[in-house]
């Protein structure tokens, strides 16, 4: 896949800015996965990612009410 986004950006025909790599879609997809709210595991899954701690130290700042949230699911589940 390298090859071809090398190949493409050579040809002209695309006006890739400089400095924009292959790399960088994996942090877009993921950052959109993660902003939409699919849940880190998969995305984790997904990317190759050995571990979770991997995926949740680079993309914890995309999900910054996932401890209220959870907090509140589970007060709700302890008062049922």
């Amino acid at each position: 896949m390298d090859n071809q986004w090398w190949r493409i950006r050579a040809s002209g025909k695309v006006d890739i800015p400089e400095g924009v790599v292959l790399y960088g879609n994996r942090h877009f997809f993921a950052s959109n996965c993660l902003s939409s709210g699919i849940p880190i595991t998969d995305v984790a899954e997904w990317m190759g990612h050995q571990s979770l701690d991997i995926a949740f130290k680079i993309y914890r700042h995309l999900m910054p009410g996932s401890i209220g949230k959870a907090a509140q699911v589970l007060d709700m589940a302890l008062a049922a």
